[in-house]
């Protein structure tokens, strides 16, 4: 999503990995700067974030060693919901 993401396309995103894999993220993992921004958007304190305790629709958002800009949905992918792809 890069670094100045706003809250329709982060939703997006999010919903889309729904959509795809037919379950919610357990995590998002993201690097320190999308962390924050996402923090600016959603009106989060960025010290609260980086102990690990922000949340999207009960998701945790955490920080992870990943290339600036970088947003990744970590989930399980049930087999018998995922569909014939």
């Amino acid at each position: 999503m890069g670094r100045q993401f706003s809250a329709p396309e982060f939703e997006r995103a999010f919903a889309g990995f729904q959509q795809l894999y037919h379950v919610r993220p357990l995590r998002v993992l993201c690097s320190p700067d999308v962390l924050e921004r996402y923090c600016a958007i959603y009106e989060r304190s960025v010290e609260i974030a980086h102990r690990g305790a922000i949340r999207y629709e009960d998701v945790p958002v955490v920080a992870a060693v990943m290339p600036a800009g970088t947003i990744a949905f970590e989930g399980e992918v049930d087999e018998d919901r995922m569909g014939d792809w």
